[in-house]
């Protein structure tokens, strides 16, 4: 492929410290729940190898499984990181939210550690995939503890995503989301499930609502991130993606499986079974297989052969090699539903833009070119001392 690719230093790596989870998700990607956990010499060993292999920071997410089933791990792991590197190890979590409790959170803030929460919008939207072993829904266990949560951190992000059977409920699932105080929405598909073309078209529907909705907000100067519009106004405001800009898989983004193997990404990990073990690059005792990362990291900056000559070519989604192995089992192949949704997708969120654009909206301004959006905004909420509007002060 020419000149060989320059291996970075780890940015970012997701710690997978069980396999367990006390939920039965239908599009799990981490497959069988079995009560399998890192060891506590693992998990040091792991951030030994972080720090080892990383420049002044590294940022670990805890993940599983359901990693909160294993919360006195995550506090050795911490504390371990702390006494021995100080600040070098930044801690983040994702979670399904149904174990948080004052306890939990308490500590997560004391420590600075931020969270992601899988929430797939209403009820019936998220209840349909998000069931405990017995098959009840468990919207209603996060819902209960959202005051808490936002007590915690305003800003926590919803984690939320569509399948073919609850596209109806796109757009009532994201407006019950900043309802109820999310500020920031990550969403995606399901690309490995089996899309028609009249689930395309009930997507299309819903975009459609939620840029009215999007827009509305916008011009009311109120601040909300949805990310399938967001990530994609981002390349009409400004450049299209380049290589490695927000899937480096394998080489600044690792993942650790509870065993202490490495894999390119979350979504190689598994069962960590010898049919996946094909995939890791190494362990955290022996280190890296520099020739298997190098071939993983070369195939995911090759072009696409699907994508040659597409003008949408550096707009769309088809840079995630992870999402193209997980639904095809190749990083180069695309699944079909990518291409059809980008542009499905793509033309909606341009005519929103451009609609702003044309309004001279202020708010979209700043927060497409203005590189200090991000502060100058944190500063103006802790100025106005605005949370969402279903904490309650305590006060009152």
């Amino acid at each position: 492929m020419g000149n060989k690719v320059e291996l970075s230093m780890v940015k970012y790596a997701a710690l997978s410290i069980t396999h367990n989870c006390n939920l039965r998700c239908k599009y799990c990607y981490a497959e069988e729940k079995i009560n399998k956990k890192m060891n506590i010499e693992t998990a040091k060993k792991s951030i030994d190898f972080l720090v080892k292999n990383s420049n002044k920071r590294c940022i670990v997410t805890f993940f599983g499984g359901e990693p909160l089933v294993e919360f006195k791990l995550i506090k050795k792991i911490v504390d371990y990181s702390h006494q021995k590197y100080e600040k070098r190890v930044e801690f983040r979590m994702s979670t399904n939210g149904t174990l948080l409790n004052r306890k939990i959170l308490q500590f997560l803030k004391d420590n600075k550690i931020y969270f992601v929460l899988s929430i797939d919008g209403n009820k019936e939207q998220h209840d349909y995939n998000r069931r405990f072993k017995d098959n009840k829904g468990s919207y209603e266990s996060i819902i209960e503890k959202l005051e808490n949560i936002f007590e915690v951190n305003p800003y926590t992000i919803a984690v939320s995503v569509v399948v073919p059977e609850t596209t109806k409920f796109l757009f009532s699932g994201v407006e019950n989301l900043f309802s109820k105080g999310f500020r920031y929405v990550l969403q995606t598909l399901n690309y490995s499930a089996q899309w028609e073309k009249r689930h395309i078209k009930t997507l299309k529907e819903q975009y459609t609502k939620i840029s009215q909705f999007y827009y509305k907000n916008m011009m009311n100067n109120k601040k909300i991130y949805y990310s399938p519009f967001d990530e994609r106004i981002k390349t009409w405001a400004q450049k299209p993606y380049g290589k490695g800009d927000l899937c480096d898989l394998a080489n600044t983004q690792i993942a650790i499986a509870p065993s202490g193997r490495i894999y390119p990404c979350v979504q190689f990990i598994g069962t960590d079974n010898e049919e996946y073990q094909k995939n890791a690059l190494g362990d955290v005792f022996s280190g890296f297989d520099e020739k298997k990362r190098r071939y993983y990291v070369e195939q995911n900056y090759l072009e696409k052969e699907s994508c040659k000559g597409c003008v949408l070519n550096g707009r769309c989604t088809t840079f995630c090699g992870c999402v193209n192995w997980r639904a095809t089992g190749s990083l180069l192949t695309i699944p079909p539903i990518i291409c059809e949704h980008e542009r499905m997708l793509l033309p909606i969120v341009d005519k929103l833009a451009n609609r702003l654009w044309k309004k001279n909206n202020l708010l979209f301004k700043r927060k497409f070119y203005e590189r200090t959006f991000p502060v100058s905004s944190y500063i103006e909420d802790c100025l106005m001392k605005e949370v969402p509007p279903n904490v309650k002060n305590k006060k009152d």
